[in-house]
């Protein structure tokens, strides 16, 4: 029942995070069943923006997902996971696309995902147990949660990631990507061979296959997401199957493909990779030792591509630098309104600096302490199912918008489950407590 839960709970906040045609209640089901299989899932706009960089996901498409859990033999059958068809289009952002409430909810949606993910790691769901119990509940689950990774076995085909760009230089559109065919992982013995692996196993040995694996750089290309290398890609509708039939018609498929494919800067690459992890934790031994067999390794850069690498960065250092001030910029460009570009350039500069003296303020630090507090309280009733009014969740609310994630989960979210966590400790103490009056013996 636990680690059903715990694997829906993992799916469900993963998948809602960046497919958008997620459905958590098929999801569910086919946990419980054992045999999950999730087909056609797209991929929403911000997946990327984990990462922290300027990129939108133009188009992004996972063929199939199955998950195989034999949930009655955990400790004799392995967790079979297998992904097909996993494509990928990014572009980086563009100034006119800039929308101050989208950037808003977008940073919102990552910081919230973070402190979903630091909260599940944090939960043990041993309510009510003893100490003793808890233990040996946490020994089991880390003994079956160990045989489970040793003996997993997992298969991804057909993988293209593609970045496509016309703006870092508007004269010379350029696309890079990497292209997988297939690639595998199986446990096996100390000979290579397939195996169980038992738990009480000191080393663990893994094989992994890699089929046709390359990144390349194509520079003056045509780009899949707009037909040509001069057009925005907001300016024209993207036909969905045939930019994904031109993902599978350019994922390579051997080692030596055509030179017309791409420029590579990895070529086509296969080969198998022996992995042997130690799980003894000393200190003399290395945890993990690779056995890595391919049949070529070359590398390939030529001027153009360093030339658009130089341009690419400098884009991404510019959006990076400038991403704080995009909502103070005026909406015309400087040669139109250049007196409104000197006010933001002021502006810019003197709301920095204020903001820095503020947090260094009495009045700062009593306003960060009441919501710190306020922040524990509601959330003290929020993880005790307790019924929030309507001023209480807006509050909350406005607390998760405007604290930051590092205030939110030290500040916030520590102490508050810390709280938690005692009044359930005491709450078992009572439980346990002998009945009987009181006495007080003399001090």
């Amino acid at each position: 029942m636990v680690l059903e839960s715990l694997v829906a709970n993992l799916l469900n906040r993963f998948l809602g995070m960046y497919v958008r045609n997620f459905d958590p209640k098929q999801l569910n089901v086919g946990i419980w069943s054992g045999d999950v299989t999730l087909r056609n899932l797209e991929l929403r706009r911000e997946a990327l923006d984990q990462f922290h960089l300027p990129l939108n996901v133009v188009e992004g498409h996972v063929s199939s997902l199955v998950l195989k859990i034999p949930w009655s033999n955990l400790r004799g059958a392995p967790v079979r996971i297998s992904v097909e068809d996993v494509f990928l289009l990014a572009a980086p952002r563009e100034d006119q696309s800039y929308d101050a409430q989208e950037e808003e909810k977008r940073a919102h949606a990552v910081k919230m995902e973070k402190l979903d993910s630091a909260e599940l790691l944090k939960e043990r769901n041993t309510e009510g147990m003893s100490a003793e119990e808890q233990q040996k509940h946490q020994s089991f689950a880390a003994a079956m949660t160990t045989t489970i990774i040793d003996n997993v076995q997992i298969q991804v085909k057909n993988v293209h990631i593609r970045y496509e760009d016309a703006l870092s230089d508007p004269g010379h559109p350029f696309a890079a990507g990497i292209t997988l065919q297939e690639l595998s992982a199986i446990s096996t013995d100390e000979n290579w061979k397939p195996t169980w692996i038992a738990g009480s196993s000191s080393t663990s040995h893994k094989l992994a296959t890699l089929g046709s694996f390359a990144v390349y750089w194509d520079t003056d290309c045509e780009l899949l997401g707009t037909g040509t290398g001069n057009q925005n890609t907001s300016e024209k509708h993207l036909d969905r199957d045939a930019i994904l039939a031109k993902f599978r018609q350019t994922i390579v498929t051997g080692d030596s493909p055509s030179v017309d494919d791409h420029q590579f800067i990895l070529k086509p690459v296969s080969g198998r990779a022996g992995l042997e992890m130690d799980k003894t934790g000393k200190h003399d031994r290395p945890k993990m030792k690779a056995r890595l067999l391919f049949n070529e390794l070359g590398f390939v850069l030529d001027d153009h591509q360093y030339r658009d690498a130089l341009m690419l960065v400098d884009l991404f250092h510019y959006f990076i630098r400038h991403q704080e001030y995009k909502k103070l910029q005026p909406a015309k460009r400087p040669a139109e309104d250049p007196r409104a570009w000197l006010v933001f350039a002021g502006k810019a500069v003197l709301d920095r600096i204020h903001d820095k003296n503020r947090r260094w303020s009495w009045e700062y630090f009593a306003e960060r302490r009441d919501d710190r507090r306020l922040y524990i309280t509601l959330f003290k009733k929020k993880k005790k199912e307790e019924k929030l009014t309507p001023n209480e969740s807006q509050d909350l609310d406005r607390l998760e918008h405007k604290l930051t994630y590092e205030d939110l989960r030290f500040g916030g979210l520590l102490h508050a489950m810390n709280y938690v966590e005692r009044a359930l400790s005491i709450r078992q103490w009572k439980n346990q407590r002998p009945p009987g009056p009181r006495t007080y013996g003399a001090v």
